[in-house]
């Protein structure tokens, strides 16, 4: 990924986490947008996510893919030639990490 790309994706995860911040439901527990990865030319983006509690992981994709569209309208906003579609995962990274530092996934 190039600087320019690397710059854009932080923008993007600064905006989606700020969108959750004021929007989710505090029922849903604490989410965090951990990396969000441009693909290609950037018309592709994954927007990786951890939640705790874990179970919620289902209800914070599902709320994430229904304001999909509000998002996007937030990203338009840094202008950029080329808005990202976005696809929302867990970050299965983070509990791969833990495990093999002995942590409690």
């Amino acid at each position: 990924m190039s600087k320019k790309q690397s710059r854009i994706s932080e923008k993007i995860r600064e905006i989606i986490s700020q969108y959750l911040v004021e929007n989710l439901p505090a029922s849903y527990g604490v989410v965090s947008i951990t990396r969000v990865e441009l693909i290609g030319d950037g018309s592709r983006g994954k927007v990786y996510f951890s939640v705790l509690p874990e179970d919620n992981e289902s209800k914070v994709k599902e709320f994430l893919e229904q304001n999909k569209r509000k998002i996007k309208n937030l990203i338009k906003k840094l202008r950029i030639k080329i808005i990202p579609e976005l696809e929302f995962e867990p970050d299965r990274e983070l509990k791969i990490m833990e495990k093999m530092w002995g942590g409690n996934a």
